[in-house]
């Protein structure tokens, strides 16, 4: 399994959890969720992920430790992280197309232009 591939893992669990959580304090949420944040920033080396990651796990954190008693409604957060994880899972599948291009592209013959 290649480091793309984990963190797309990672990506659904995360995805799964906050589609399943009522947005209730919940210690245990919050220890799941620091450890796939960090799973999935550790697997993938791009600093755009590592921002969205963070997001993510501090809007999260937010969520998940002062149940009722916080700034944004959990709906809010919940839509907030789900727009996150989108936008990582588009840059991982990004990552994964420049990947390939190279292999692809070194079979394409290269022709020299020259100034007229």
């Amino acid at each position: 399994m290649d480091d793309l591939e984990l963190t797309r893992k990672h990506l659904e669990s995360l995805k799964e959890l906050f589609l399943r959580h009522s947005g209730e304090a919940d210690a245990r949420a919050l220890r799941c969720l620091v450890a796939l944040c960090r799973a999935a920033s550790l697997a993938v080396d791009d600093e755009y992920c590592r921002e969205k990651i963070t997001a993510i796990e501090e809007q999260g954190a937010e969520m998940f430790t002062h149940g009722g008693h916080r700034r944004f409604s959990a709906d809010l957060l919940r839509q907030r992280i789900l727009d996150a994880l989108e936008l990582f899972e588009s840059r991982v599948y990004s990552l994964g197309l420049l990947r390939r291009v190279p292999a692809a592209s070194s079979s394409i013959p290269r022709f020299e232009v020259h100034p007229v």
